[in-house]
């Protein structure tokens, strides 16, 4: 019997061309994945800067005494709970740039992004801002101006109804 090294070759080069095939393309899905980590993370600290940007414009607002009255006289229901002593500017500030940052982990978590216990602690803390009547007015204020994407104020808003804040991972 003779062996027919062509064949042998042949074969032997098939199964090479194959397991390359597999290998080129786990390189080409693990090189996708570091690509679609590294456009997430520049994102993400866009974002953060973009956040951090109104942050400081809505600290500016409140140092101006002027623009300040502007815009409080411009917010239903502010003017009359600044002017009973019932809240500060500050704090209408402080209770927007929480509900920015509960929005922004909001979407992170429903991504799989944040992890439960860091969701836990956002819920936690909300679940008890919730309840604050200055919480309800700039809520509201905030869907009014469509300052909050739709679907996060539609999650938003059972808190508002007293009821607790749920997993967007879950959901």
């Amino acid at each position: 019997m003779t062996v027919d090294w062509g064949v042998i070759f042949g074969v032997t080069g098939f199964c090479v061309g194959l397991l390359s095939l597999v290998y080129a393309r786990t390189q080409a899905l693990h090189a996708r994945r570091q690509a679609d980590a590294a456009n997430m993370a520049t994102a993400l600290q866009l974002q953060r800067e973009m956040s951090e940007r109104i942050f400081q414009h809505r600290m500016a607002l409140i140092r101006d005494p002027g623009i300040a009255k502007m815009y409080y006289e411009n917010v239903p229901g502010l003017s009359e709970a600044l002017e009973d002593g019932k809240t500060t500017l500050e704090s209408v500030v402080t209770i927007r740039n929480a509900i920015d940052g509960l929005q922004d982990v909001y979407f992170l978590r429903k991504r799989g992004i944040v992890e439960e216990y860091h969701w836990r602690h956002w819920a936690a803390a909300f679940n008890v801002i919730g309840r604050v009547p200055m919480f309800h007015l700039v809520y509201e204020n905030a869907v009014a101006r469509d300052a909050l994407d739709p679907e996060f104020a539609a999650y938003l808003r059972p808190l508002i109804d007293g009821r607790p804040l749920t997993d967007p991972k879950s959901n």
